[in-house]
């Protein structure tokens, strides 16, 4: 289960990364004496369905047409991923999360904006993990749901495969600006990301120090891609780590 469980959280970045949905107990109905706006919730439900339905609808073509493709080509898969993948994640508030807010506010700017980037890499590696081991799931929002304030919420998402029963997945999502959402955590069986990586990150930090934690992200991100594209002959041109540049080893 732990392998699965690793596959599924890396899926996410990917598929935006599959977003599942548990019945959630803060995201209860309200009465209208509690929530005299009873509409907000409704109304932000309805713009996030309509935002992500048509993105699963795309990885999940994008994925089984041009899989083979994308796997001899890092550089098409990497602009894939960003024009379609990246803009639907904030980064941010996982790197918050993982950390725990009071520790991230406290680091310099230089660091978080550090911290950020490799974070945001770490996920670009699991999309292309993801890649590696698809075999033609198909993923479909199932239902969406947002807090009485439609400042957080949760997407449920159906991966339906013929080789494993089908699964269902939640990412966490949160309001950034008007009208616009992103994913900042997923869950699996109860487990979300987050949670099972911020003991790590924290004993770290609490050993040896921010610096010690994007090294070692930053070091395995570089390995990873210096590998995938050193097959492929390519240097230098994003996910792809310029020649010498593989400074992991």
């Amino acid at each position: 289960m732990v392998n699965l469980f690793k596959l599924l959280i890396k899926s996410v970045w990917v598929l935006l990364l599959m977003f599942w949905f548990a019945q959630l107990g803060f995201a209860a109905a309200p009465s209208a004496s509690h929530n005299p706006d009873t509409k907000r919730p409704l109304l932000a439900e309805k713009t996030v369905l309509h935002s992500f339905e048509p993105l699963f609808t795309q990885v999940t073509l994008e994925l089984s047409t041009h899989q083979q493709r994308y796997l001899n080509d890092p550089i098409a898969y990497d602009e894939f991923v960003s024009r379609v993948l990246k803009p639907r994640w904030d980064s941010r508030s996982t790197s918050s999360a993982l950390l725990g807010r009071s520790r991230f506010e406290q680091l310099t700017q230089a660091e978080r904006v550090a911290l950020v980037d490799a974070v945001e890499n770490t996920l670009r590696r699991y999309a292309f993990e993801v890649l590696k081991r698809y075999s033609g799931q198909r993923f479909r929002v199932v239902d969406v749901v947002v807090n009485p304030r439609a400042s957080m919420g949760w997407v449920q998402v159906l991966m339906a495969s013929s080789l494993i029963p089908d699964l269902h997945i939640d990412v966490l999502i949160k309001q950034i600006g008007e009208d616009s959402w992103k994913a900042v955590d997923v869950r699996f069986k109860g487990i979300t990301y987050v949670a099972v990586k911020k003991h790590k990150f924290r004993k770290i930090i609490e050993e040896k120090g921010i610096q010690a934690l994007i090294g070692e992200l930053q070091d395995k991100n570089r390995d990873y891609f210096a590998d995938i594209c050193g097959r492929a002959n390519i240097v230098g041109r994003p996910p792809c780590p310029a020649q010498g540049d593989n400074r992991g080893e």
